[in-house]
């Protein structure tokens, strides 16, 4: 069985008074009022109550032990982990100048539930396209298609390259011309695109890990081409080929960005359907082979000017003190939590060039002379050697931080459209947005949740070798909230047991509005990342979501003929959700009327802690019990399950659920509330 912590002293308040009144004849026996008014009573109380809070420090002595004993194993709080957009710039139409947005450069965005501004960071420079995107065309081979409406509202989805690509099948991106007279290029050396697919298609979709590292094989050929100015005006314009510098999409099969050569002398054409007005076309071809049977790609839109951003701040030239030249001192950032590696130390000592010092995790293999810190990244808190292991700063030299990143957190998951607000100068710029939600932001770890997963880290000491160190350590990647390996488990593959497979089905920490929660691409890729590296040579890892059934409910109630038959109705929805939730969630924050009509069903929520778990099959029976410990219901006269739009018709068999499956409920339970007569 677990280890527990024993509680050091048991006696509760009530227990106190008691055994200090039981003593009063022995010791006070001119004692004899021993009403509750009298005032010798009160400070009994009063004292029990002393001792109560005494015995209650007291029993916590065994946490701090644990906490203690984790440090010693260099076992730290997770630090708040960063949420991640992508940002798309809109140039000023017309603009005479335009300037690349660079590096770091910050924009705010207002967190949907209030509080102070999130900042993010780009991570990359970006060159801008000056002139707009304004058409959209899809030749399918035999007729165009206008799909500029498609492409400008996203969740309306289209195939670039047609229902059924073939060669020279092609996606026709049309710019505007400016109308202003302008200078200098209106497409920069090198463009960046980003190919966004529809959130449902890729959602919770398998994720071979060694493909991160060595991105697989188009299917196809893809080349870019645009129409450059011809050296004899009575020539017709013929299409040049751009060379691609990086295709993370993998020809439109995948979302991600696509870096190709900017056009130095295109000129305006008519192509297509779209014969009234003359634009700047580039065109992407299907040059050679072809798209797998009905594997043609689906693309939610494609974005010119876009990078990624991180809800970090760059922070450069702190100050964080003068070094006195005395052991073990320590200096605090002024901002924190920090990310490690982006801390740049520097020590500036009188009339010394400048020194950039190195981030250690300790000092036990830090010699006299070696300029070592250690840091805190979770409290800012810089600290040097001693002496003996690490070198001290000399006195009055200058400690300075040339540049740290700090940020973090579940508040940078805003929703689209909230990151809108430039902080750094962005010339030529009209205004940016992000067309999809950040996410991945994550707040600190907690002591509890620390606590938790402290074994199963020990265990798996950071290497992913049994299923049990896999599930434990995709746990701790920022809004992964449950996860299960399933060994010699491949998703092409499924029912047979593939030699050196490992499946690793993880559950995302979500809203109370999504029933059935499915994580997204870039955090199944995040999870990939992180086992790919502690995995093992010969083991070959896949993330995926969870395969959700939807239950639905139908019975026939008796209640109270007393209670709100409507409001019977809403509770008992509630409990048959909570317990089939994946993630142990309380639905619906109860209000202060109706707190104590629902006692039973948040008692029991209570209890479920974590939620169903991933494969666990449903008995039937268990939703009735669910039913039943609702306030006010007497009995369940009819029952019965509809299982992914299948009724299921044996209730007296459970509801088998696939090894990477899990349970959740609909809003769509038929409940009907009938007067209990006996």
């Amino acid at each position: 069985m677990p280890l527990e912590a024993p509680n050091l002293d048991t006696r509760t308040f009530a227990e106190l008074v008691r055994t200090a009144q039981l003593r009063i004849p022995r010791y006070t026996p001119e004692w004899t009022d021993f009403n509750e008014s009298d005032p010798g009573n009160t400070l009994l109380q009063l004292f029990a109550w002393l001792t109560e809070m005494m015995l209650f420090q007291m029993n916590r002595v065994p946490d701090r032990n644990y906490i203690k004993f984790l440090q010693l194993l260099g076992l730290e709080l997770r630090p708040a982990q960063p949420a991640t957009a992508h940002l798309t710039f809109s140039p000023i139409e017309g603009a005479p100048d335009v300037q690349p947005v660079l590096p770091r450069s910050q924009i705010a965005a207002q967190p949907s539930g209030g509080g102070d501004a999130v900042t993010f960071e780009t991570i990359e420079g970006l060159s801008l396209i000056r002139v707009p995107l304004a058409a959209v065309q899809v030749f399918d081979g035999s007729a165009f298609s206008v799909l500029t409406q498609a492409n400008e509202i996203p969740g309306t989805t289209f195939r670039p390259f047609g229902w059924i690509p073939q060669v020279g099948s092609a996606l026709y991106l049309g710019f505007a011309q400016p109308e202003n007279q302008t200078t200098g290029r209106l497409f920069p050396q090198e463009m960046r695109f980003r190919v966004f697919r529809p959130i449902a298609e890729q959602a919770g979709q398998p994720q071979n890990c060694r493909e991160l590292k060595q991105a697989p094989v188009a299917p196809v050929t893809l080349v870019w081409e645009y129409k450059p100015k011809a050296a004899d005006p009575k020539e017709p314009l013929r299409w040049r080929r751009l060379n691609v510098f990086k295709d993370d999409s993998v020809a439109f099969t995948r979302e991600g960005y696509i870096n190709v050569q900017g056009p130095a002398d295109i000129v305006p054409s008519k192509e297509g359907r779209i014969t009234d007005q003359e634009f700047f076309w580039l065109r992407v071809r299907l040059a050679d082979q072809l798209y797998p049977a009905g594997r043609a790609p689906v693309i939610d839109f494609i974005r010119p000017n876009t990078v990624q951003a991180e809800s970090l701040s760059t922070v450069r030239n702190e100050l964080a003190g003068i070094s006195e030249g005395i052991p073990d001192q320590t200096f605090a950032l002024v901002h924190n939590p920090i990310q490690p590696q982006s801390l740049e130390l520097w020590i500036q000592e009188q009339n010394e060039e400048p020194e950039q010092w190195t981030r250690v995790d300790d000092f036990l293999a830090s010699g006299a002379e070696d300029k070592h810190f250690t840091l805190n990244h979770v409290s800012g808190e810089i600290r040097f050697g001693d002496g003996s292991r690490g070198l001290i700063p000399s006195a009055q030299s200058e400690i300075v931080a040339r540049q740290y990143r700090f940020g973090g957190g579940k508040a940078g998951n805003v929703p689209t459209g909230a990151i809108s607000q430039p902080l750094t100068s962005l010339i030529g710029v009209d205004k940016v947005t992000n067309e999809r939600p950040a996410v991945g932001g994550r707040d600190e770890q907690d002591v509890e949740e620390l606590k938790e997963q402290a074994p199963r880290i020990l265990r798996s000491q950071n290497r992913a070798v049994s299923v049990d160190d896999f599930a434990a350590l995709a746990t701790q990647i920022g809004e992964v909230a449950k996860a299960v390996a399933l060994p010699l488990a491949h998703p092409d593959h499924p029912g047979v047991e593939v030699p050196g497979a490992i499946t690793v089905v993880i559950v995302p920490d979500a809203d109370i509005e999504d029933l059935s929660p499915r994580p997204s691409q870039d955090l199944i890729s995040r999870v990939c990342q992180y086992l790919d590296q502690r995995r093992l040579l010969s083991a070959e890892v896949y993330i995926k979501g969870p395969e959700y059934q939807a239950i639905k409910v139908e019975a026939r109630i008796a209640a109270q003929p007393y209670a709100a038959f409507d409001d019977v109705e809403r509770r008992v929805i509630r409990a048959i959700n909570e317990y089939l939730d994946p993630l142990g969630r309380q639905l619906i924050r109860q209000s202060a009327s109706d707190a104590s009509a629902a006692q039973s069903t948040t008692t029991a929520s209570a209890q479920r802690g974590s939620g169903r778990e991933i494969g666990r099959d449903l008995f039937p029976t268990s939703l009735i019990g669910v039913i039943l410990r609702v306030a006010d219901v007497v009995a369940v006269r009819q029952f019965g399950l509809i299982v992914n739009g299948k009724r299921h018709e044996n209730m007296n068999a459970a509801v088998e659920v696939p090894q990477d499956g899990l349970l959740y409920g609909v809003n769509e339970h038929e409940i009907n509330i009938e007067p209990f007569v006996e």
